[in-house]
């Protein structure tokens, strides 16, 4: 089989232990092409290339950022060649697999991804496919987890030097320094039907179901239904929010009455004011956003005693 791995350079302690993997799968007869990203758009034009090339499988080994960017590449492949899961001529697109690299590494996680390289790599070549939704929002793809509002702007503040020295302690870190100076926003919020108008503290789309390092905040969220996975967090007092950020983290907020929680198709947010959004962990600011999900979707391989789908 032919593989390309697609690896984010800032992960140096990996590279040694990947070599080796890569020198594993090349003696079982794989043919495997290592590749190295230094900047934005690497990751995606990388990823594009090997699947213009006849890669079946393509792996990211990185954060969620390099899982963001390779999925983006994949999905502009897939929208020249044809949709579904086969392209023109009825040739599979090729698999996705991720090795787990970041700071966070949520999509990872909630696949059930080992941390460890070895079981990460068995699960990316040897794991169970599973045909992923693929959501979008003004045009930009995300796999995992759109959020807007206080987890956006906390996100957005953690440097890429920040999480390398601290790791997942950035996010508890500037999640307290976001908290001290909280404010809620203005936004209108719609489906098919008027969902909610007025403050907010933080929303989260979900096409999985966990961000910013382990918070559960579309619980119920399942790659492979068609749907969003929408979370409001209306405006409330700043000790009532703070008792809430346990059952926001651990999935349980949602009969909570500050909380608003739809499944949907789409979505429309619209603020007079431009929003920090964030999909993916990457970067969105702007005061009107569309989400829907892509007629694309996505071979994805997970462990296979993995749980895409919620309960």
């Amino acid at each position: 089989m032919r593989i390309t791995f697609v690896i984010n350079a800032s992960s140096v302690d990996a590279v040694e232990t990947l070599r080796q993997e890569i020198e594993r799968l090349r003696g079982e007869g794989h043919e495997v092409h290592p590749h190295l990203t230094f900047e934005g758009g690497d990751a995606h034009r990388l990823a594009y290339r090997a699947a213009a090339t006849g890669s079946a499988l393509i792996v990211a080994a990185g954060g969620d950022g390099t899982i963001n960017e390779v999925v983006n590449g994949l999905h502009d492949y897939f929208a020249e060649v044809g949709s579904g899961a086969a392209g023109s001529g009825g040739v599979e697109h090729p698999c996705l697999g991720i090795i787990p690299l970041g700071t966070a590494n949520d999509l990872a996680s909630a696949l059930g991804i080992p941390d460890e390289l070895p079981g990460a790599v068995d699960a990316a070549v040897n794991g169970a496919v599973v045909e992923s939704d693929i959501a979008t929002v003004n045009g930009r793809c995300f796999i995992n987890v759109s959020t807007g509002g206080f987890g956006a702007e906390a996100t957005e503040e953690i440097s890429s030097e920040i999480k390398r020295t601290l790791g997942p302690l950035a996010y508890v870190i500037t999640g307290v320094k976001k908290f001290v100076s909280l404010e809620s926003s203005p936004a209108r919020f719609s489906g098919d039907e008027p969902i909610y108008e007025g403050p907010f503290l933080l929303f989260a789309v979900g096409n999985s179901r966990q961000t910013g390092g382990g918070n559960l905040l579309t619980p119920r969220a399942d790659l492979t239904d068609g749907l969003l996975d929408v979370c409001i967090v209306r405006e409330m007092p700043r000790m009532e929010f703070l008792t809430l950020l346990p059952d926001l983290r651990a999935g349980n907020h949602l009969e909570h009455d500050g909380v608003i929680y739809r499944r949907l198709r789409t979505l429309l947010v619209e603020s007079e004011e431009a929003l920090s959004v964030n999909a993916d962990g990457e970067p969105l600011r702007e005061r009107r956003f569309e989400y829907g999900i892509s007629p694309h979707r996505l071979r994805l391989m997970t462990p296979r005693h993995s749980l895409t789908a919620a309960p």
